[in-house]
């Protein structure tokens, strides 16, 4: 019964894990309405809209925190940004990886490696998704800079 009980409250602990992310230690959940989004939005944060709804997020020296997507009033999409250098430092990017992997290392046993290669007039772009969980993926872009973003996304039906 004990194990029963444990195994029903590692489910629920996955779940919550898997529809929610936390951006500068304020929790945003995938469905919640435009309302609550604000709500939880501070006043330390810098916060753009764009015509489409999708808020984006920076701190008070405009270094980017994150991205809310917004579709019919409610949250589709969080992208929290890891972070973007112009340098080619192996090093840093390595290391941002492993901070963000080592927050999930109790739940991956593999992870599924999408590489892509887009082809754009200002050169190509190329892209290595690491997916997680089914709608969590950690997405690496290099074109002039390396770009990453920590993402969480509704999946359409």
């Amino acid at each position: 019964m004990k194990t029963f009980f444990f195994i029903i409250l590692l489910s629920f602990s996955l779940f919550a894990q898997d529809s929610s992310m936390t951006l500068r230690s304020y929790e945003f959940k995938l469905g919640m309405t435009t309302d609550q989004v604000w709500e939880n939005l501070k006043p330390d944060l810098n916060v753009v809209e764009d015509d489409a709804g999708s808020l984006f997020i920076s701190d008070k020296h405009d270094a980017p925190v994150g991205i809310i997507v917004i579709k019919n009033e409610k949250v589709v999409k969080i992208l929290k940004d890891w972070g973007t250098t112009v340098k080619s430092n192996v090093g840093q990017v390595f290391q941002t990886l492993w901070k963000i992997f080592k927050q999930y290392d109790k739940e991956l046993d593999a992870v599924k490696v999408v590489p892509t290669e887009t082809y754009t007039p200002k050169g190509d772009k190329i892209t290595l998704q690491f997916y997680i969980t089914e709608n969590r993926f950690i997405d690496v872009s290099i074109q002039h800079s390396v770009t990453i973003y920590e993402v969480l996304e509704e999946k359409e039906n």
